[in-house]
């Protein structure tokens, strides 16, 4: 089932006190988390109330870790240079696009995509991208490394990830995922999937099998103990609620349909996704488009291939590349053009409350259990 996993739970107890210090900060908190500690270790292992003072703890680390870091606006140092490398990289790499004779709208969306670099991108290509529900394209996330990651598995992991030798790929394929993050300027979305491919990359080359809601609670428990304060993060709250949905109900629905071929697949991840983050989407900013899912059958395969040919003008900045690139780009907004020119695709006006957004993730979450619970008896 899905609440019996450790991981989870501890990831949900840190977030809980997160909340916590973050709304109410108090002193209090550290010498009652060095008291739990006290009691958690000194207590026999084996019993119910060792494994409620385990979540105790990390409720009073969330609540500990928030409280002592107050949220501020200034950058420490380390930061500061890693903003300013990854901007200089992204410069860099944006030159070597506009040498392939890329259009201006193809330029800007091409460096989006693929250095997130979105200062060039037009306010009305931001707003069809929002109204059709297919901005997330627009943000780099973990759609745009996972592609970058399968690349990176069919080139280093594949041939050799049942010989001896396939040790010897991990260096560059961890290198890859976070020296792009790193040129990316580190947003939360993308360090998570990061953490989440390299637990993940581990996990493959060791040949263990696992459940994958772990190491996405594990890239939550990092992230937020490392900045409490991207717990109020939209970016934050879409991209976990996306992915947490997606792993919780996708297995069992693959595993109860396996031979649904690869569109519908598709499309049922993107339903999965939108259904994860409707109540949020709502709630921040109040409309709901009805043509994402089907969007996502044309547009994830079409920004795929612009992903991988911006990659490859990057490596060699030639006129071929660049017109192939005008010319996905160009078909890509022409299909969000058409859809956002059909009327009634889109929900407006939308104003749930924030007790209304819990109850409804509660009955999702209580059904998510109810399907994994069916599929293990």
């Amino acid at each position: 089932m899905i609440f019996q996993h450790p991981m989870l739970w501890c990831a949900a107890f840190l977030m809980t006190g997160i909340a916590i210090g973050l709304h109410f900060p108090l002193p209090y908190y550290l010498p009652l988390l060095a008291a739990s500690v006290t009691a958690c270790t000194l207590l026999r292992k084996g019993r119910h109330w060792h494994d409620a003072l385990t979540l105790l703890v990390w409720l009073l680390l969330g609540c500990s870790r928030a409280a002592l870091s107050p949220i501020c606006d200034s950058e420490s140092p380390w930061q500061s240079t890693v903003r300013h490398e990854a901007k200089a990289a992204q410069t860099a790499l944006v030159s070597r696009l506009r040498q392939a004779g890329l259009t201006p709208g193809t330029l800007a969306l091409c460096s989006a995509l693929t250095v997130g670099e979105k200062s060039d991108l037009e306010y009305n290509t931001r707003r069809a991208y929002r109204n059709v529900g297919v901005s997330h394209l627009l943000a780099l996330s973990g759609m745009h490394l996972g592609i970058i990651y399968a690349l990176l598995y069919f080139l280093f992991i594949r041939g050799i990830c049942h010989t001896r030798w396939r040790w010897f790929s991990l260096p560059l394929v961890l290198l890859s995922l976070w020296g792009y993050a790193l040129v990316a300027g580190m947003p939360v979305s993308l360090v998570r999937a990061a953490i989440m491919l390299s637990v993940f990359t581990v996990i493959s080359l060791m040949q263990y099998d696992t459940d994958p809601l772990h190491p996405l609670a594990l890239s939550a428990i990092i992230i937020l103990l490392a900045d409490p304060a991207d717990l109020l993060s939209i970016s934050f709250q879409l991209s976990f609620a996306a992915v947490f949905f997606i792993l919780a109900l996708w297995t069992p629905l693959r595993d109860r349909f396996p031979q649904l071929p690869w569109a519908v697949r598709l499309l049922l991840v993107s339903c999965v996704a939108q259904i994860g983050t409707m109540p949020l989407t709502l709630y921040y900013f109040h409309q709901l488009p009805l043509l994402a899912p089907l969007l996502s059958l044309l547009l994830i395969p079409l920004t795929t291939l612009i992903i991988y040919l911006s990659l490859a003008t990057m490596a060699l900045p030639i006129a071929l590349f660049g017109g192939a690139l005008n010319f996905l780009v160009s078909l890509q907004q022409r299909i969000i053009d058409l859809a956002g020119s059909i009327p009634g695709t889109i929900l407006t006006d939308i104003h749930p409350g924030l007790a209304a957004v819990a109850l409804i993730y509660g009955a999702m979450l209580l059904a998510t259990l109810r399907l994994r619970t069916s599929e293990t008896i």
